[in-house]
């Protein structure tokens, strides 16, 4: 009787005897520890393994202790179907964890450590993690009475010593007063007209073109492990050729870099350029080749202006195999990448504060930098269902 009631109830509810959790295995690969190491599992892989899985439904648990992991379902074209989930976890060198992936509701909603956000008033994006923050500026603030016009695609850094999110507390303290430092950190950084930390550009005629300021926009994801969001620029004119770009910019937990891809609409190739503007406190430039990723790097003090306190370290990390050369050139350093149309030109961008108690010197940078370029280089392996 029992066996045939079973049956009914699995013909009556096909996913009822469903598989009821998924293992997924997360390898380090390398030779260092892996703080805040997020792991990307496919979604169609998870979901023809366990059914009732769904953006709303779905909880990640360490066996070991059988409590829940943060977790993240990533759906970039908001289809209601998600990509990846996201894991976040850390690893020690070359360890390997096993997590339970099932198909019920979260306890509770995990604490962000990342955000995007739109400035309306401003017309600004900005985004954070809990290490750094940074922003750039829309077409808007052209209309914005209290401040004078500003055409820049610059990116500006907002270096802070707390792990707190800041960029809404910030913006509502008002343009003056994020600049002063009451112990959260400020905005110290000047970018102008500039490049800035990580601004794209095209070197054309010898000589740099940078868009003007965004004029789209659209966050995809906002945390808690990820923020992603986009934004437009263009057309404008680079050595007789029209140029747009769309940019596309992700940022996780505790990390002090994001990603950034730019993709470019021309009539033929584009040479593109990553950069950061020389400070006018001094500052030491570096650059690292690697078999994978090559990055170049600034170091020196914060500007001195309110209370302006530290030492700050600015990079970008590119593919080697894409990376035409590092050089001056005028106010700038830049690495260049000859970017075909429609193909995303990916790079890297970061700044370290002494104040954060991240970083102490100049030596820290470098390693973080390097340790950073290898993880690019070796990313976490992920196994569903062994």
């Amino acid at each position: 009787m029992r066996t045939f009631l079973l049956a009914l109830l699995a013909l009556a509810a096909p996913g009822a005897l469903a598989q009821a959790a998924v293992t997924v295995t997360v390898a380090n690969p390398l030779d260092q520890p892996r703080p805040d190491a997020v792991a990307e599992v496919p979604w169609a892989t998870l979901s023809a393994a366990l059914p009732g899985l769904g953006p709303d439904a779905v909880r990640v648990i360490d066996p070991a202790t059988e409590a829940e992991v943060v977790s993240q379902p990533l759906d970039l074209d908001a289809d209601g179907t998600p990509e990846h989930l996201l894991i976040l976890t850390g690893l020690w060198p070359n360890e390997t964890r096993a997590f339970r992936v099932e198909a019920v509701a979260p306890d509770s909603a995990y604490a962000p450590r990342v955000h995007a956000m739109h400035d309306d008033y401003r017309d600004d994006m900005a985004w954070e993690s809990d290490r750094i923050a940074w922003r750039t500026y829309g077409k808007g603030l052209w209309e914005a009475d209290e401040f004078q016009p500003l055409v820049s695609s610059g990116i500006d850094v907002w270096p802070k010593r707390t792990r707190d999110l800041i960029t809404e507390r910030w913006y509502e303290k008002g343009h003056d007063a994020y600049h002063i430092d009451s112990g959260e950190g400020a905005d110290f950084y000047s970018v102008g007209t500039t490049l800035g930390a990580g601004g794209t550009g095209v070197w054309a005629d010898g000589d740099l073109v940078r868009p003007e300021n965004f004029d789209g926009w659209r966050i995809l994801a906002d945390g808690p492990i990820r923020a992603v969001f986009e934004m437009d620029y263009g057309p404008f004119d680079a050595g007789g050729q029209s140029v747009s770009e769309t940019k596309r910019i992700t940022i996780d937990a505790g990390r002090h870099l994001y990603r950034q891809e730019s993709t470019y609409t021309a009539d033929g190739p584009v040479p593109a350029v990553v950069g950061l503007v020389d400070r006018p406190e001094g500052v030491v430039a570096s650059t690292r080749d690697g078999a994978d990723w090559t990055w170049l790097a600034l170091w020196g003090p914060v500007e001195r202006k309110n209370g302006g306190h530290g030492e700050l370290g600015t990079a970008v990390i590119v593919p080697s195999a894409a990376l035409g050369r590092t050089a001056r050139e005028g106010r700038h350093y830049l690495a260049t990448v000859d970017a075909t149309p429609g193909v995303p030109v990916v790079s890297y961008v970061g700044a370290g504060w002494t104040a954060s108690g991240d970083v102490d010197a100049v030596a820290d940078w470098w390693a973080l930098l390097d340790a950073e370029a290898a993880r690019l280089g070796a990313p976490v392996v992920v196994t569903v269902g062994e």
